[in-house]
């Protein structure tokens, strides 16, 4: 084996085909991303993808828990570096907003007909939901009313997202803004 076919292999991991089938279901539903389209997207052969994979159901399996790790848990995790709970929700609403929001299209259309996808919906909703009481709690103390705006926040979130480029950035901030001051009673930046 060559130096080249090396590097080629080891720039092609698992993470890299999952990475990839990420990106193509910012534009693509999930019947398209097939294993030939994954292939011919990082130029690699099928035999690549069969080294990391058993078979298509493994990758998307897989595909789902990467997005669930690297999407939700990191930004999480990000956030969480954040010295209090007004710090940790720009955190997470600036990170939130520069993911794709294709890709998760794609996986909620998913979702309403493969009950694997579907659970990992809810994973993630829960996660999200549960993240973002906590920071309103701590915030303004209530619990009851951290759930509601939790609920109303991660509603908003979840409709940016489905409108797409039909709702501008500056459209978006001022509704932000708007939100943090008025309902969550958070200071706006």
């Amino acid at each position: 084996m060559t130096k080249k076919t090396e590097k080629n292999e080891s720039r092609h991991c698992a993470a890299d085909l999952l990475g990839a089938g990420l990106k193509l279901l910012e534009t693509d539903s999930v019947q398209q991303l097939t294993i030939d389209a994954l292939c011919r997207k990082l130029k690699v052969t099928k035999g690549s993808f069969y080294h990391h994979f058993k078979n298509r159901a493994d990758f998307l399996e897989r595909m789902l828990e990467h997005w669930v790790k690297g999407w939700t848990l990191a930004s999480i995790e990000a956030a969480d570096e954040g010295v209090d709970a007004v710090e940790r929700f720009n955190l997470i609403v600036e990170k939130s907003h520069k993911l794709p929001s294709g890709t998760e299209t794609s996986i909620r259309a998913w979702a309403l007909h493969d009950p694997l996808a579907q659970k990992c919906i809810e994973q993630v909703d829960s996660m999200r939901i549960e993240y973002l009481r906590s920071i309103f709690e701590e915030v303004g103390g209530d619990h009851e009313r951290a759930v509601l705006l939790s609920k109303i926040s991660y509603s908003m979130f979840l409709g940016v997202r489905m409108m797409g480029d039909n709702i501008s950035e500056d459209d978006h901030s001022r509704i932000l803004k708007t939100m943090k001051q008025e309902l969550y009673k958070i200071p706006a930046k």
